[in-house]
């Protein structure tokens, strides 16, 4: 498994966060119980099975996880970037901790972070180009062994084709 150090916001970094910040109307709307409801996965990630909302628009995946107060183990936050490239997260305004698996178009999963921790104030880029970003509960990898270069699969009745 390889383990990168979460990074500093640089002056790309800090721009990007800017622009998340600057959208923060944006997240107050799409935190509020009127919301649309994602569109859901079914994934196998290591040894379990979950089932992942899909952020597929620039609106959900700035939203992401943001005004959830938490997730089960069987629950997942699948941003979609659309195409592969080099992306990152941020933890600011979140209320809990999350693993987050960095995934190909591949499907190989490429990077994770595991156990970062709410309102860090740190960036957690893709470093190598990725497709998806898959935000678990933390402690999801360890304990179900997911790992660098292995697999996901979409699930029979669920395709990312599907959302």
């Amino acid at each position: 498994m390889i383990l990168v150090p979460p990074m500093r916001p640089g002056i790309l970094a800090a721009m990007v966060l800017s622009l998340l910040l600057a959208a923060s109307p944006m997240w107050a709307a799409e935190s509020r119980d009127t919301r649309k409801p994602l569109p859901t996965v079914t994934m196998t990630v290591g040894n379990a099975v979950i089932e992942a909302s899909v952020a597929n628009t620039n609106e959900s995946r700035v939203a992401g996880l943001l005004g959830w107060s938490g997730i089960t183990e069987w629950q997942g936050m699948l941003l979609d970037f659309g195409a592969e490239g080099i992306y990152a997260i941020h933890m600011q305004g979140m209320k809990f901790p999350i693993d987050a698996v960095w995934i190909n178009s591949s499907d190989e999963i490429t990077l994770i972070y595991e156990e970062i921790r709410p309102d860090s104030g740190l960036v957690y880029p893709s470093i190598v180009p990725a497709a998806y970003c898959l935000e678990l509960k933390a402690g999801f990898c360890k304990k179900y062994g997911v790992k660098v270069g292995q697999k996901v699969r979409f699930g029979a009745s669920s395709s990312r084709n599907d959302y």
